[in-house]
């Protein structure tokens, strides 16, 4: 099964909210500035966009921080 750059983006994105919740976004926004300076321009491009989504994405607290 093949996906296009745009689902790439958006699985990632939703990985990395997932994964590291509200650092995701400046951990995304690292990985640009390193992209960035090694010159990788559609790197950086895909990553932005990463970001945006991991930004649009709602916060959701963990089960197990919620209380009952």
């Amino acid at each position: 099964m093949w996906i296009t750059t745009d689902q790439a983006i958006d699985i990632y994105a939703r990985y990395c909210k997932a994964r590291f919740g509200a650092r995701a976004t400046k951990l995304a926004r690292a990985r640009v500035a390193e992209l960035r300076q090694s010159g990788d321009v559609e790197g950086e491009r895909i990553w932005e966009e990463v970001s945006r989504r991991v930004e649009a994405q709602p916060t959701t607290q963990s089960p197990s921080l919620s209380s009952s």
